[in-house]
């Protein structure tokens, strides 16, 4: 949770309150207040991976032709690339699986390959995509 300082008037006298905020994210990619937070772990884990992390770690994209990649992974986070907010959501690697927390949603994929230039993965029970390292 974060928080940001608010300021009141009351008969003309200025007094300043902390107040909470919180960021709520969408599966749309973009910030929506009107969705309930969820609640997250403060910090990525990687629980006995079946994977290398090193193997996993780096900027994935599936169109090598787009704009953009579409996620990083680092030890301390999942980063949605192109997301209207922050894109920074902690992870949970344990063997083959990788859970992502959104703030108001998880995502939960079952990582089918990584090698040092490509990364599978069967993002909750959709299918699989594969990724190739961002190059550009």
């Amino acid at each position: 949770m974060f928080s940001c300082n608010k300021i009141e008037r009351q008969n003309n006298i200025s007094k300043s309150k902390t107040t909470p905020k919180t960021e709520t994210v969408s599966k749309d990619n973009t910030d929506l207040k009107s969705i309930e937070d969820i609640s997250r772990p403060n910090k990525s884990e990687i629980l006995n991976p079946k994977y290398d992390a090193n193997l996993i770690f780096g900027i994935w994209t599936n169109d090598v032709n787009g704009p953009h990649a579409d996620f990083e992974i680092t030890k301390k986070y999942f980063f949605v690339v192109d997301y209207d907010g922050n894109g920074e959501m902690t992870y949970l690697i344990n063997n083959d699986s990788l859970k992502v927390f959104y703030n108001d949603f998880i995502s939960v994929g079952i990582i089918t390959k990584a090698t040092k230039d490509s990364l599978s993965i069967n993002w909750d029970n959709n299918g699989i995509s594969n990724y190739v390292k961002w190059t550009n």
